[in-house]
């Protein structure tokens, strides 16, 4: 059986380790997203280090077309391995962004992942073999004042992949919620913080790497493990997150102010 895994967000970050892990074990990767030379280069990196075939797939899933179109090739090609990563986040009060920025947001992390699911799954289930992971985040437990369509949205990946692993892990499908607190890439760095001063490296808000998050969400997927919380103080995070009561909840979050800039 030819092995192709398909990962959205390839450019770095998440998706890149994905790559890099999933290299060993697949005959072709799909690298997916807007920049074409950032993923070249990783394409290049892949197939000198690995011998794998790779593909670089352009495309904006912010744009329903593009989603339409990735989801076509998925379906025509029986792909074996999805990775729904890509995503984001934009700071600011909800009723100051624009309609369309919401929408856009919503595309990404929930459209896609829903179409390029859809379009996976019929070839894995007649295979009875595939492995899908979305990358929620543990913000799926919170509240995001000050990125107000960031939780929501994760909330729903995670939400989704709980329920398509209930349906479909009999037929031999697993599928995973990867659920990453902090993690050192350039998504901070995109919203304007200084990596130096934001990652933190000890105690109980300590980032981890991207490498780490890719390694434990693939480890946990082969444990058959739903949700993966990678990193000891997440879990633990997590596990408080779980217990507390909403109006304790709302307390923390509200009127949070927005990691940087200035906010109407």
């Amino acid at each position: 059986m030819t092995k192709i895994a398909v990962i959205t967000g390839a450019t770095s970050g998440i998706g890149e380790a994905f790559a890099h892990e999933l290299a060993a074990n697949h005959d072709e990767l799909w690298l997916c997203g807007r920049n074409q030379a950032k993923l070249s280069e990783v394409a290049l990196s892949l197939e000198k280090q690995f011998g794998v075939k790779t593909l670089v797939k352009l495309g904006d899933l912010a744009k329903a077309t593009d989603i339409k179109a990735l989801a076509n090739d998925i379906k025509a090609a029986s792909v074996t391995t999805l990775i729904n990563n890509a995503g984001y986040s934009q700071d600011g009060k909800f009723h100051a962004q624009s309609l369309q920025k919401h929408t856009a947001i919503m595309r990404v992390h929930m459209d896609a992942t829903v179409a390029l699911c859809h379009a996976a799954l019929p070839n894995m289930i007649a295979k009875g073999y595939g492995q899908i992971i979305n990358v929620a985040s543990v913000a799926s437990w919170t509240a995001s004042p000050s990125s107000p369509m960031y939780a929501p949205t994760k909330t729903f990946v995670r939400s989704m992949s709980e329920t398509l692993a209930a349906s479909y892990s009999s037929q031999g499908v697993q599928i995973q919620a990867l659920c990453p607190g902090f993690t050192i890439t350039d998504f901070h760095e995109k919203l304007g913080l200084n990596p130096a001063e934001f990652y933190k490296h000890h105690g109980l808000m300590k980032s981890w790497s991207a490498q780490y998050v890719a390694q434990q969400s693939l480890a946990d997927l082969a444990k058959g493990r739903v949700v993966s919380v990678p990193g000891w103080n997440y879990k633990l995070i997590v596990m408080v997150l779980r217990y507390l009561p909403m109006w304790a909840l709302q307390r923390i979050f509200k009127d949070a102010k927005a990691r940087y800039g200035q906010q109407h």
